[in-house]
């Protein structure tokens, strides 16, 4: 008896998921994007609230993005010192992910075809920083720093970057490789290619997708970083350090500018990342 109504329950399941499953999955994920994306939406909406209280909806207006552009101060917010913070955070972003991504790459590259003496234990180190606590890295980077007598700034705020940069461009270049054709390389090699010319010819270009998706995250992660930086920038600011401070104040219209730009700008960066990949993105 159990035995037949449980075959008729699957039964009557399957049918169920043959016909509605693909309604449920895509409800499912139109939940999920709601719930990603509102506070976003709300947030970029509330930029052109003609209040000064945030959450208090009074009427549209553009006049905060006018004062900001005219260097004008707009409800506690510093426009000098967000363009500062928003420089340095640039700065630091670009300069990680160059070297991060040059290293992480040849890393990854080194990683998937040599064997050397503790391969197993130096994959684990470059696993490290994607598992440690962030805040045990910040602590650990300033004593170094201090061990060491380098003085706090930007310039140490770039070294703590790369310390975790690399291990998330290397992981990503490395699953790449791991669908990497070799026989390609082989081909070219038989055709009379040095080691450069293949890599530059056969081998970069299948997995360039994989070294900008890197390069990609490594500029996410390197940009939104608070925690770490925060313990090794000193007196510095970044546009996080500097979007902490605001809010303990109470959030202002000008704090909404400041991030609605920089999703505007992310936005740009992306679509600019992918016209340059083209149709193999």
């Amino acid at each position: 008896m159990s035995a037949g109504y449980s075959s008729r329950f699957r039964r009557f399941r399957s049918r169920l998921m043959e016909k509605y499953g693909a309604a449920a999955l895509a409800g499912e994920a139109m939940l999920m994007y709601l719930f990603l994306y509102t506070p976003v939406i709300v947030l970029i909406a509330l930029s052109f609230n003609d209040s000064r209280y945030a959450i208090v909806w009074q009427g549209f207006t553009t006049k905060w993005y006018s004062a900001l552009m005219s260097g004008e101060a707009i409800a506690r917010v510093d426009p000098n010192l967000a363009w500062t913070s928003l420089k340095n955070s640039v700065y630091i972003a670009v300069v990680t992910v160059g070297v991060s991504t040059t290293f992480g790459t040849m890393l990854a590259l080194a990683l998937d075809r040599y064997d050397f003496p503790g391969k197993q234990l130096f994959t684990g180190v470059v696993y490290m920083p994607l598992i440690i606590p962030s805040i045990v890295m910040g602590i650990s980077l300033l004593l170094f720093f201090n061990i060491t007598g380098m003085s706090q700034g930007l310039g140490t705020a770039i070294i703590g970057h790369i310390a975790f940069d690399i291990s998330y461009v290397a992981i990503i270049v490395l699953a790449r490789l791991q669908n990497f054709d070799r026989t390609l390389e082989e081909a070219a090699r038989d055709l009379g290619a040095s080691e450069l010319e293949t890599f530059r010819y056969v081998t970069f270009p299948l997995i360039k997708p994989g070294v900008i998706a890197g390069a990609l995250l490594g500029f996410a992660m390197s940009f939104d970083d608070f925690v770490v930086t925060f313990f090794i920038i000193g007196n510095e600011n970044t546009l996080p350090i500097f979007f902490f401070g605001m809010v303990r104040q109470g959030i202002s219209p000008g704090v909404n500018v400041i991030a609605t730009l920089i999703l505007l700008g992310t936005f740009l960066f992306v679509g600019l990342a992918q016209a340059i990949q083209g149709p193999t993105w």
